[in-house]
């Protein structure tokens, strides 16, 4: 999700944004009877300037077939139904740059919650870098484990090869300890995203990082005075000093160690009060939690890795673009900002016509996020 600050007086937020140029699209327009393109037969969007897999589906590219002046929304479709599919802008893979990122995974030890605990840190930092690209770029990222336990990278909401998804033992092996893993795939889309650990609960202890895709040079959908402002990724997160296999196991057994450590538990008295006493013994003989899973209590809870952070960069009246992503494992988050109102211009990884609002919330994927908790 991005939103844009109208204007800020010394936001307490901090970016880890590697910077990256725009790629060079070398695609001519008006293709001469020599040049070939090659498309997909499921994605006619989808074109290349040479032989390949599509990056949706994996299906070989065929050469496009070019009559005449037809545009490419006439090929293969007769008039009717032309009249009746809205057309997509073509995304053109290939004739970006390669841009390479070198990932180092190593046990480390911190403090957040007041407590020393195990955490994991990627290039001596939690989160982990931010990663950034353009639109028709292809991504090569070197993953170097240096633990003494398997992992795994996800790129959540990124339209990628299967092969390159991160899910250990169904679309890859997992990456063994003290050996090096490279993903490669071509960047299909912009938007903000992140990327996260795929293995255990590894996630939770610092294995989660922003993942940002901008516009490519002439894109159609550009935005003067949105998408050329200056950025700042925001990742939030929470932190617990317990060890994540007992709170996957206390949710397995609807404990109500978290809402006692709130001060939110449903007595009985108060049900029996409200006639709903009867619903509050069925569930818990179904071992459903009073509240929300996202009630459990976290000791800390952070934006970068860290309490908060200065940006004197910035001045009173500036424009800040803020690319944010939940990298929490059940909370949502509540975003409103001093100097007034927010302008959101995206969600999800896409834009949005700008609406001005006084707070937004920052929810999970798929509502809630405890099925990352996974045995």
């Amino acid at each position: 999700m991005l939103v844009t600050i109208n204007s800020s007086a010394q936001s307490t937020h901090s970016s880890h944004e590697q910077k990256m140029g725009n790629p060079q699209i070398n695609v001519n327009e008006g293709e001469t009877e020599q040049q070939k393109a090659y498309t997909c037969p499921m994605h006619p969007e989808i074109l290349s300037d040479k032989p390949g897999n599509c990056p949706k589906c994996g299906m070989k590219l065929v050469p496009k077939k070019m009559e005449g002046n037809e545009s490419h929304g006439e090929m293969n479709m007769n008039k009717q139904a032309q009249e009746n599919v809205p057309m997509l802008p073509e995304k053109i893979i290939g004739g970006g740059k390669v841009v390479k990122y070198h990932l180092y995974v190593k046990d480390t030890i911190v403090t957040y919650g007041g407590k020393s605990k195990r955490a994991i840190a990627v290039n001596g930092q939690i989160p982990m870098p931010t990663l950034t690209f353009t639109e028709g770029d292809t991504a090569e990222i070197m993953v170097h484990n240096l633990m003494d336990e398997a992992t795994s990278l996800h790129w959540h909401g990124v339209m990628l090869p299967n092969k390159e998804d991160g899910v250990p033992w169904l679309t890859q092996k997992p990456i063994e300890p003290n050996s090096t893993y490279t993903y490669r795939f071509p960047i299909i889309q912009h938007g903000t995203h992140w990327y996260h650990s795929h293995s255990g609960m590894q996630e939770q202890i610092g294995m989660y990082g922003s993942f940002i895709m901008n516009k490519r040079e002439g894109d159609p959908t550009f935005r003067k005075g949105i998408d050329d402002l200056p950025t700042v990724p925001l990742i939030l997160s929470e932190w617990t000093n317990l060890n994540p296999d007992n709170v996957h196991r206390m949710l397995h057994n609807a404990n109500d160690w978290f809402a006692i450590k709130k001060g939110t538990t449903q007595s009985y008295l108060e049900a029996i009060k409200e006639g709903h006493f009867k619903t509050k013994v069925t569930n818990e003989w179904k071992r459903m939690l009073a509240m929300d899973v996202s009630d459990v209590y976290y000791d800390k809870f952070l934006i970068n890795g860290a309490d908060g952070q200065q940006l004197s960069q910035f001045k009173a009246g500036d424009k800040v673009r803020l690319r944010i992503a939940n990298g929490g494992a059940s909370s949502y988050f509540w975003i409103n900002y001093a100097g007034g109102k927010i302008t959101v211009v995206a969600s999800d990884g896409n834009d949005v016509e700008p609406v001005e609002v006084d707070r937004l919330i920052v929810g999970g994927f798929g509502n809630l996020r405890y099925h990352r908790y996974h045995s």
